[in-house]
C-alpha cells in the first residue's frame, strides 16, 4: 500500500486503496471539463473515469487469479492505477492474458460508453450526462491505446515480455528486452511533451508520463538481473527457523533485555490471548525507540501484522518472493501448511539482495 493511501474496502476478495494523488486528477478532470459539463455532470465524470481504470486493474487481477496469481491490493493514484500481483506469471501465455485484460476491459467500457451514448442520441436525448458518456467512450479508447504501446512498464511491455519469452524461453532476457523497448519509449513521449512545451501547447503531463517510464523501465531492467541470481536461491536456505515469541503485555525494553531470545532472527512474534501469532516486529525497531520510551511501547504499538508480511513456503525460489516485500520492512516470514515456521532476517535478506545486484 503506498504511503499516503486511504483502503477503499474490498472487491473480489482485493483490498482496494486510493492514493491521495487521486485529487490532483480530479481537480484536473473538473478544471477542464466543468465549464462544458457543469459541476454536476463533471462529478459524475470524475467519478465513472475512476471507476474505468478500477476497471481496467480489476481485469488484470481477476484474470491473475485465473493462472494461480494472487493480488495484494489495487492501487489507484495520479498516473492511472496498479494492481500488485504477488508473483510473477508462471508462463508466458499467463503473462500475456493479464497484460492484455487490462486493455480489453478499457476497450469493453468504451464500447458500452459510446453504445450508451449514440443510443440516447438515437432517442433525441442530449445534456450533459450524455455527453459524458460519449466522453467516457473516448478517454477509455485512448487509454487501451495507450497501454498497449510496446515498452515496460506499459501492458504492451508485458506482452512483449510474453512474446519474447515464448520465442527463446528466457523470460529474464525477456524482462529486458521489454524494458529496454520501455526506456526508448519513455523517452520519446517526453521530447514530445518538451516540443509540445516549447510551442507553448500542453505537454507537461506527456513530460511528467514519458520519464516516469523511462526510469521505471531502467528500474525493471535491473530488477531482472537481481532476480535471475535469486532465482536459484530457495526461501528455505536463509530462513532462520523458530522464533522467540512474546505475549500482547511485552513491552519494548522488556523484549531487548531479553535479546538473547531473539538470536539473529532479527525478528520476534506477537502472540494473541490465545498463544497464535498475530504480528511481527523487527529488532531494529526496537533499537531505534528513545531510551526513555521503550518501557512504555508495547510490542503491538510496532508490530506488522503477518497477513501484510510477504509471506513464502521455504521452498519457494526467492525471486518469486521479490514482488511481495514492503520496501519499508523487507522481512519475509515463511510458512507451511499454514503454520509460521520462520522468518528470513532481515539483515540476511539485505546481504542477499546486494550481492545479487
Amino acid at each position: 500500500m503506498l504511503t499516503g493511501s486511504l483502503s477503499l474496502g474490498r472487491l473480489a476478495g482485493i483490498s482496494i486503496n486510493m492514493h491521495w494523488s487521486v485529487l490532483l486528477i480530479g481537480v484536473l478532470l473538473a478544471s477542464g471539463l466543468a465549464p462544458a459539463l457543469g459541476l454536476v455532470a463533471t462529478g459524475v465524470a470524475v467519478v465513472v473515469f475512476l471507476g474505468s481504470i478500477l476497471a481496467h486493474e480489476m481485469a488484470h487481477a481477476l484474470v491473475a487469479r485465473r493462472f494461480g496469481v494472487g493480488t495484494l491490493s489495487v492501487e489507484l493514484w495520479a498516473l492511472g492505477g496498479v494492481a500488485r500481483l504477488d508473483r510473477e506469471a508462471p508462463t508466458p501465455k499467463a503473462e500475456g492474458w493479464i497484460a492484455v485484460a487490462g486493455p480489453l476491459a478499457s476497450l469493453a467500457v468504451a464500447v458500452l460508453s459510446i453504445g450508451v451514448f449514440v443510443g440516447l442520441e438515437q432517442l433525441g436525448l442530449s445534456g450533459a450526462l450524455v455527453s459524458v458518456a460519449g466522453w467516457l467512450g473516448l478517454v477509455n479508447v485512448v487509454l487501451a491505446v495507450f497501454n498497449m504501446l510496446p515498452g515496460a512498464p506499459l501492458d504492451g511491455g508485458r506482452v512483449l515480455k510474453a512474446v519474447r519469452w515464448w520465442r527463446h524461453g528466457d523470460k529474464f532476457r525477456a524482462a529486458r528486452d521489454a524494458g529496454q523497448a520501455g526506456t526508448v519509449l519513455g523517452w520519446l513521449i517526453g521530447a514530445l511533451g518538451v516540443g509540445l512545451l516549447l510551442s507553448g501547447r500542453p505537454g507537461v503531463w506527456l513530460l511528467v508520463t514519458g520519464i516516469f517510464i523511462a526510469l521505471n523501465a531502467r528500474a525493471e531492467i535491473a530488477a531482472s538481473y537481481v532476480a535471475e541470481r535469486l532465482d536459484r536461491v530457495r526461501v528455505g536456505d536463509l530462513t532462520w527457523f523458530g522464533l522467540a515469541a512474546a505475549g500482547r503485555d511485552m513491552d519494548a525494553d522488556s523484549m531487548l533485555w531479553q535479546r538473547q531470545r531473539i538470536g539473529n532472527a532479527g525478528a520476534v512474534v506477537v502472540t494473541d490471548d490465545t498463544g497464535r501469532p498475530d504480528g511481527l516486529v523487527l529488532e531494529d525497531e526496537l533499537w531505534a525507540l528513545p531510551v526513555d520510551q521503550r518501557p512504555t511501547v508495547l510490542l503491538t504499538q510496532l508490530m506488522v501484522p503477518l497477513n501484510r508480511t510477504a509471506q513464502a513456503d521455504p521452498d519457494d525460489s526467492l525471486a518469486d518472493v521479490l514482488p511481495r516485500l514492503d520496501p519499508t520492512k523487507p522481512v519475509v516470514t515463511v510458512w507451511r501448511d499454514g503454520r509460521l515456521l520462520g522468518v528470513i532476517p532481515p539483515a540476511t535478506l539485505r546481504q542477499r539482495l546486494t550481492t545479487a545486484r
